[in-house]
């Protein structure tokens, strides 16, 4: 199953990734390490996940206080948003659009 992942979701990553670095040495690549993980099992079972809205499904992340949002669409999934949990909620949603 083939992954697309939005120019903003991507973003979110990366960001992340290096905020994480910043707290603490290793901390940046063991969150990259489990979102990574994530999207891997969201490629074996994608529908597993529980649904955010009618077509959005949501996959929480182990850890780290994250969600990755997605949706499937005819044998690939996009990722729409890698979302810290306390952000204010639907702010990706203009994305889809």
């Amino acid at each position: 199953m083939k992954v697309h992942i939005h120019e903003m979701a991507a973003r979110e990553f990366d960001e992340a990734i290096l905020w994480y670095e910043a707290q603490s040495e290793g901390l940046g690549d063991r969150f990259k390490k489990t979102i990574l993980h994530r999207i891997e099992m969201i490629k074996k079972n994608p529908s597993w996940f529980l649904r955010e809205a009618e077509n959005i499904y949501k996959a929480y992340t182990p850890k780290f206080p994250y969600k990755i949002l997605y949706t499937i669409d005819e044998g690939s999934l996009v990722i729409w948003a890698i979302a810290h949990l306390h952000r204010k909620p639907w702010y990706w949603q203009s994305r889809m659009n």
